[in-house]
């Protein structure tokens, strides 16, 4: 059963948001001061973390790189256990950002915010602090109490303005359990996920949606595979029956689903983001993380925001890890995170107003 937030949304007043620092030996602590140098947003933003570890952040950065003093902002304190070595990630750490995060979850829900913000984390890490959890989408779902939700990736083009906007069907699982996973029921589910995100938060009232196959060419009519002759065809017939006010593309050969968007996304610059390449979709279904991620990633790395749709908050995150390689160093971009921020921010004030504008005419992620 969902859980209930009980924040009032009232309109007019400054989005609610909470940023949960992540794993403090990556760069989070990093990205988020930097991001907050100045706010992509004019939102009530409190961070949860340590409050000396961004404290110390702030003090070995600032003569190198622009960051936010963290005394400017409200912090939900929660000290570290032992010392960090930036770059060091160790159980500690893992059990820090998992901290962070249940504590920025429980806070929401009890309704002092309406949306969270989270850093990069470390599953290797969360296993070793003994938090058997795939990653921080399925705490988000776990502990707001929903059994539907995805994980949607967003990104606009630096190059034409287009928005890219794809949800994953199956997310952290190994490759060889996705045609086991895989069926029509899972589908509908991703797929009205989508759908209800495409109209509610971006504003598309009839969405076009491209759904990937699974197999080399689709299957070659069952040459190469069989899922899709078996169930995934026969499925999307029925969903064609069933949804008139949505335009489903597929199933596409996944080595040429993403030709359209890289068109899209590379092509000539066009006005409000409406892209001139025929056929391309509103929004993407992939079914399963590295088919639906490396092109996003090779497109967006830096830009790219993560979203988790299905719950009763909003969720974003940076579409990208701790890099414990760089952490402390000063040179991570924070352009993932301040994007995350402000799309947060306008989904939850589209959500405050029970509508949202065309994303071709007012999202503002970069």
């Amino acid at each position: 059963m969902m859980a209930a937030v009980a924040w009032e949304r009232k309109m007019g007043q400054k989005v609610r948001l909470v940023i949960s620092m992540g794993d403090p030996a990556g760069i989070g602590p990093e990205v988020v001061l930097k991001a907050l140098l100045n706010p992509p947003v004019d939102g009530e933003i409190t961070l949860v973390g340590s409050r000396s570890h961004l404290q110390a952040t702030y003090t070995q950065l600032r003569e190198s790189a622009p960051v936010a003093n963290p005394e400017d902002f409200e912090i939900i304190d929660l000290p570290l256990v032992e010392p960090v070595t930036w770059g060091t990630g160790t159980a500690a750490t893992g059990a820090a950002s998992f901290a962070y995060l249940e504590r920025a979850i429980a806070a929401t829900l009890a309704g002092k915010f309406e949306a969270i913000v989270t850093a990069p984390i470390a599953k290797s890490l969360w296993q070793a602090a003994r938090h058997d959890y795939p990653g921080q989408t399925e705490v988000l779902a776990l502990r707001a109490g929903v059994e539907r939700f995805g994980m949607l990736f967003v990104a606009r083009s630096p190059h034409t303005q287009w928005p890219l906007i794809t949800l994953l069907a199956t997310t952290h699982i190994p490759l060889h359990q996705v045609p086991q996973v895989l069926n029509p029921t899972l589908m509908a589910r991703k797929l009205d996920l989508l759908v209800a995100c495409l109209q509610r938060d971006f504003g598309i009232e009839r969405p076009r949606v491209a759904i990937a196959g699974l197999n080399p060419h689709s299957g070659e009519e069952g040459n190469l595979g069989r899922e899709e002759v078996d169930w995934l065809i026969p499925w999307l017939e029925q969903e064609r029956d069933q949804r008139p006010d949505v335009e489903l593309i597929g199933p596409v050969a996944p080595d040429t689903l993403w030709v359209k968007p890289g068109q899209a996304w590379y092509g000539d610059r066009v006005a409000n983001g409406a892209s001139p390449v025929l056929g391309v979709a509103d929004g993407y279904l992939a079914l399963y993380h590295d088919q639906g991620l490396i092109p996003v990633k090779l497109m967006a790395f830096d830009q790219a925001i993560n979203t988790t749709i299905g719950l009763p908050f909003v969720r974003t995150s940076p579409d990208h890890g701790t890099a414990f390689d760089i952490a402390g160093q000063g040179i991570a971009r924070a352009a993932s995170m301040a994007a995350a921020i402000a799309l947060a921010v306008e989904f939850a004030q589209n959500r405050r107003q029970g509508s949202a504008p065309h994303p071709k005419k007012g999202m503002s992620i970069n």
